[in-house]
């Protein structure tokens, strides 16, 4: 058995629109093996009860028991394998909101080289396991709205950082927090938290000029439209739940009006928000990168035949031009 971006098995109650990241609920049989490819996702395994061994190039055949927590890097592969029937809460995470208000990558590098790093378990306390409980509940009751996932992977993040000694939290998130990680990381790790490029930048450790001269080389983009790319994602995803007021999105992002609003659904998700919740194409489809690249090339080329229309000028024609045109 196999944990996948599917996040499906015979033995695994997973949510066809769960959203990415998010929890899910597992139970591995006594005898059962599971297995975690590398790929772009973090998972935090919680197990709520039974005992497994979970091997890695990190370390070999190394026993978990109940009420204790893992995290599994998506650097490396995993093996578990279950010696009793296991119940696990999974959260499922690219980067995590791992920084804290008025910390950042860089500040934390000097305590991280303080640590001695080894892959061992963390015993749910007390908050944690509240928290666990609550999860579960929500996902044994059937409740996937995407909100939740959000505001509690938000919370569980929290959790580790006050209600855990620092050397746990650091040495849990380790290659998180490594220093030697690639730019590309950093700016993805600190992305959820920078509020601006500029914040951005600072919270990355680089000077705004010299930050955007990597950015370009790494993303081939510019960091401002790449924060509103994404950002376009986020939205989409509270305008999924129709239970969010649309005011409490444009205050959460900081949009000056209802227009100013409008004018970036338009560019970046094809519609304005109202329209986009009334059809109801954003519940049954989950928009991607490249839906919001299409919204926004569609845009740039109305744009462009408006100015040609207002200007008078001639629409050009593709393939090469006839000889009563030259």
């Amino acid at each position: 058995m196999k944990m996948t971006n599917t996040l499906c098995s015979t033995s695994c109650s997973s949510y066809s629109e769960m959203p990415e990241p998010g929890f899910y609920l597992c139970t591995i049989k006594a005898g059962e093996t599971l297995s975690i490819e590398p790929d772009e996702t973090n998972h935090l395994l919680f197990l709520r009860s039974g005992r497994f061994v979970i091997s890695s190039e990190e370390r070999s055949d190394y026993q978990v028991l109940a009420s204790n927590i893992v995290f599994c890097s998506r650097s490396y592969a995993y093996t578990i394998v279950a010696e009793e029937d296991c119940q696990l809460l999974v959260a499922r995470f690219v980067t995590g909101n791992i920084t804290i208000e008025g910390e950042t990558y860089r500040t934390i590098a000097a305590d991280i080289s303080q640590v001695s790093y080894k892959f061992t378990a963390v015993p749910v306390n007390t908050v944690m396991g509240s928290l666990v409980d609550t999860v579960a509940f929500y996902l044994e009751q059937g409740i996937d709205v995407r909100a939740m996932h959000h505001a509690k992977l938000e919370e569980m993040f929290v959790i580790f950082r006050y209600f855990y000694p620092r050397e746990v939290y650091l040495r849990t998130f380790y290659s998180l927090f490594n220093n030697n990680m690639s730019f590309r990381t950093l700016v993805v790790n600190n992305a959820p938290n920078a509020k601006n490029v500029e914040h951005l930048a600072k919270m990355c450790g680089h000077s705004l000029s010299h930050f955007k001269l990597l950015f370009s080389q790494h993303f081939d983009t510019t960091p401002y439209v790449w924060m509103q790319r994404n950002r376009a994602i986020e939205i989409s995803e509270l305008l999924r739940d129709t239970s969010i007021p649309l005011k409490s999105i444009i205050k959460k992002y900081g949009f000056t009006s209802h227009g100013h609003f409008s004018l970036f659904c338009r560019k970046f998700l094809g519609d304005t928000p109202r329209a986009l919740r009334r059809r109801g194409h954003l519940a049954t489809s989950p928009v991607t990168l490249d839906d919001v690249k299409k919204h926004m090339e569609r845009q740039r080329r109305q744009k462009v035949a408006t100015k040609r229309t207002a200007t008078g000028e001639a629409p050009r024609r593709r393939g090469r031009p006839r000889k009563n045109e030259i």
